[in-house]
């Protein structure tokens, strides 16, 4: 048979001209993923949505024969970027072994692929093991300082006021960011991750480490050193950075060398309260006092002195001192200095305004002036003006005004968020996503002027599956946080395989369906805590092998995901869960009883009450690129009582839901089988809603069994393609819900072929038998269709060799009909062009006047007797459209 001649043409000269053939043309193509220092939006985007998390994969470099399965699943599923790659949770005293496996595991990997990002993470996590940890001298040197003999100290790195110490175990705390030796802890390491070819670190809870941070200052500060590294050193000129945290922005006070504590602006307030009328003023936010918890330091080499303007709150009496002042020539040790205080106005008596100066000159060699709040009877009651810091020569005058940018700074290239999975009631251990629900980020990233230096007005983002213990205690109950009693991997992991595959699949389209900023990132080696699955303490995606015995073997479905999905086909919902329904009603469950009643089918889909309960399937991928063209849905009715239809409503956008009425076939039995059937449904049609009815005399009077739904390229339907048989998914049910057989005429069967065919994956199987009436024949509906811009009808056409006659007809919107007689004898299989012109009204038909195409109501296809004899044959039919000469 023919095949797609022209379409091969066609595909083999655009993939000529994507895809390098050698010499050249190689050279100049460039890879999707290529980059070297600053990375594109689409070129991240890539990379995210091809995510894997491997945790630990560093330590598999141990073994030759594990590190080798590993390499060949990156291969295998073409994951680009692999996450927590390399990592310490709390062990440091594994550190020097952790980077030697984690450099060699690098190389193996960019020697595989140079293109695949490996992720490091630095979490919210401190060890006294890090007392065992040597300084190296450029440590010191990045922040300033003089390199000295000593290790990181444990201690200087903690929240001084207690809060989180021992949080993670005795002597595993969360780390304060506010502390240089934090900082400078965290510089190493990311500078030892760079240098082994890691390009993007993971920072966990930052929000955690920087409850001290005003306006994330700290934070900004070391991520700027750490870029600014990575664009001299790293592989590419560029390393990524993300945390678990949505809203930081770099739009911290740029004049200010370091702060502590939370502080908010008080913007504009009643300014006549304030010396010269000040619009914007600094102030504590609400927290706990503590000596030495809020403060800011200025750096200015040789200062001499300083002026500092504040009002007091005064309701229990003046306080005119708000403040220690300390003078450092290092910022780490720091020297008290005397001040004069001078009241300068008092325009009501709660807030009276003082100018605070120093008393002497600074001590000789200050660079650094801390300004520390002192301890009041609320934590609001001393607001920060103006401050002036004075040197022989210089000057620094901070107005302390709210920086407020046209486009503001994002902190990070991306975020990484747990998915925040929640449970479906009545549907146990069933999970979604959703928008709004608890913490997650759907929707909800922040935009600005991203690090890679594109403006963006969300942050993109990458959703993992987390683990936080395995188990709350309550496996099987569900609740915020612990999807039916578990953290999010160990939930996975506990599913079968079906139900683990068919969710990958869900929540990557749900992503490109809901929030195209949103990447999930595949699961792929993570640990289980407390909840091990077939004797492992870690879920295993790989494919099991002798190397990996017992995994849960979950990479050809991650490989199937990220591959190139067809351009039409089918979905079939036997609905064993809730995974191909894009959204649905509250008031569902299942029924599984009674399968014999129901034709064998144990998973039906009922009402717990008898409302107006829907189910709500779309396209699938998300995009304009593919649409509905059909759909089946199988229902079930007690045949005892009377039938309240299902009813069925489609939509191009999920806002505005057109009521559709479908074509219905009916099975009677112990319970009746009633199959609606949608067959070309209009162009643009991407949802489709099938509600019960709540005429029903009971909830559980009907039932939803077997859904299926077709789609094609959205191009199916371009302007002059009347039917390619592609957009009906393969099924014969939804091709005979569109063409309608004429009931007084000989018989006519028809069917999808996928062997005599022009082009695509069917054709379209015409079986008659002629004799009784002479003639048989099919009609398709296309409304009122405009085919005035066109000159004739062509299709691929196989005749069967008979003498018998095959009669187009044309039928147009008045009534009007018009007719062409083609004779079968010559079986050759082959294209046919026919104009409108050579069209003629049948002897039957008193028309009058011209054809008129531009309201053409239906096509039919009959086959007649003839010249030939009464009987049976079967025609072919493919590719039928329009054509303009």
């Amino acid at each position: 048979m023919p095949k797609k001649t022209i379409g091969l043409a066609v595909g083999l000269s655009l993939l000529a001209g994507i895809w390098p053939t050698g010499g050249e043309a190689a050279a100049t193509t460039p890879s999707p993923y290529a980059f070297d220092g600053k990375m594109p939006q689409d070129t991240l985007n890539r990379y995210l949505s091809r995510s894997a998390q491997i945790m630990d994969m560093f330590w598999f470099d141990t073994d030759a024969g594990k590190k080798q399965e590993w390499l060949r699943f990156v291969q295998n599923t073409g994951t680009k970027l692999i996450g927590r790659a390399a990592m310490i949770w709390t062990n440091f005293q594994d550190d020097e072994t952790m980077f030697y496996h984690a450099g060699r595991m690098a190389a193996a990997v960019h020697a595989q692929d140079p293109e695949v990002i490996l992720q490091a993470a630095i979490f919210e996590t401190t060890a006294q093991a890090v007392n065992q940890i040597p300084i190296p001298a450029w440590v010191f040197e990045e922040f300033g300082l003089q390199p000295t003999t000593r290790n990181f100290s444990y201690a200087s790195m903690l929240y001084q006021d207690g809060r989180y110490s021992d949080f993670w175990g005795a002597g595993q705390s969360v780390p304060d960011i506010t502390s240089l030796e934090t900082q400078m802890f965290f510089f190493y390491r990311a500078k030892r991750f760079i240098d082994l070819g890691y390009e993007s670190i993971h920072y966990g809870q930052v929000k955690l480490m920087g409850e001290a941070d005003p306006f994330y200052l700290n934070w900004n500060r070391l991520l700027n050193r750490v870029r600014a590294y990575g664009e001299v050193h790293a592989r590419r000129h560029n390393v990524l950075l993300d945390a678990h945290v949505n809203e930081v922005y770099d739009n911290a006070n740029p004049l200010w060398y370091t702060a502590k504590g939370q502080f908010r602006y008080e913007t504009p307030g009643d300014t006549g309260n304030y010396y010269n009328g000040d619009a914007s003023r600094l102030n504590r936010a609400d927290g706990a006092q503590s000596a030495d918890g809020h403060y800011i330091v200025y750096k200015l080499e040789n200062a001499t002195g300083f002026e500092i303007l504040s009002a007091n709150w005064a309701g229990a009496g003046d306080q005119p001192d708000g403040f220690d002042l300390y003078a450092s020539p290092d910022g780490r040790i720091w020297t008290p200095v005397g001040k004069t205080i001078q009241e300068i106005q008092r325009t009501e008596n709660t807030w009276p305004n003082y100018k605070t100066t120093n008393g002497s000159p600074l001590p000789a060699g200050t660079n650094y002036v801390k300004i520390s709040w002192k301890t009041m009877p609320y934590i609001w009651t001393v607001q920060l003006l103006d401050v002036k810091i004075n040197a022989a020569g210089a000057a620094l005058h901070d107005p302390l005004e709210q920086s407020a940018p046209a486009v503001k700074k994002l902190a990070f290239d991306f975020v990484g968020f747990p998915a925040r999975l929640k449970g479906i009631p009545n549907f146990p251990q069933e999970t979604k996503l959703e928008v709004n629900y608890l913490d997650g980020l759907y929707q909800k990233t922040i935009g600005g002027l991203n690090p890679q230096g594109w403006v963006t007005p969300r942050s993109p983002y990458l959703i993992e599956l987390d683990n936080y213990g395995g188990s709350n205690g309550s496996p099987g109950i569900d609740s915020p946080y612990w999807p039916w009693g578990y953290d999010e991997i160990a939930w996975f992991a506990h599913q079968n395989d079906d139900y683990r595959h068919s969710w990958l699949k869900y929540a990557y389209d749900w992503f490109r369906t809901n929030d195209s900023y949103g990447h999930l990132q595949l699961p792929a080696y993570r640990t289980l805590g407390n909840s091990p699955v077939n004797g492992s303490n870690n879920y295993n995606a790989i494919t099991a092998s002798a190397v990996f015995p017992n995994t849960l073997g979950d990479e050809e479905a991650i490989k199937a995901i990220w591959g190139d999905a067809p351009q039409s086909g089918a979905v079939e919902d036997d609905l064993r869960d809730l995974t191909k329904i894009y959204r649905f009603s509250s008031q569902l469950t299942k029924d599984g009883s009674n399968p014999g009643s129901y034709g064998g089918d144990g998973t039906r889909l009922t009402r717990t009450s008898n409302t107006s309960e829907y189910v709500i399937y779309k396209a699938p991928y998300a995009t304009d690129r593919t649409r509905l063209t059909g759909f089946a849905v199988e229902t079930w009715f007690s045949s005892a009582a009377p039938v309240a239809d299902f009813k069925f409503y489609l939509s191009s956008d999920d806002v505005n839901y057109t009521l559709y009425t479908p074509k219905k076939k009916t099975v009677n039995g112990n319970m009746k089988k009633i199959t609606y059937m949608g067959s070309r449904l209009p162009v643009g049609t991407r949802y489709v809603k099938v509600e019960f009815n709540n005429a029903s005399s009971s909830a559980s009077n009907s039932q939803i069994g077997k859904v299926s739904t077709f789609y094609a390229d959205s191009s199916v339907n371009a302007a002059g393609k009347i039917d390619d048989f592609e957009s009906y998914g393969g099924s014969d049910l939804v091709l005979n819900a569109a063409y309608e057989v004429n009931p007084n005429t000989d018989p006519v069967t028809i069917s999808l072929d996928s062997t005599n065919k022009n082009e695509g994956d069917f054709g379209m199987k015409y079986e008659y038998n002629v004799g009784v009436v002479t003639y048989g024949g099919i009609a398709l509906s296309l409304g009122n269709a405009d085919w005035s811009d066109y000159d004739a009808l062509r299709f691929w056409f196989e005749p069967d060799g008979s003498n018998r006659n095959l009669t187009i007809q044309i039928q147009t919107a008045s009534g009007d009909y018009w007719d062409k007689v083609l004779d079968l004898s010559d079986p050759t299989a082959r294209v046919i062009e026919i104009p409108f012109s050579a069209f003629a009204r049948p002897s039957w038909h008193n028309g009058t006047g011209p054809m008129n195409l531009s309201s053409v109501s239906q096509l039919s296809l009959y086959a007649g007797v003839g010249a030939g004899s009464p009987g049976s044959g079967t025609l072919y039919f493919d590719s039928i459209e329009l054509t303009k000469n």
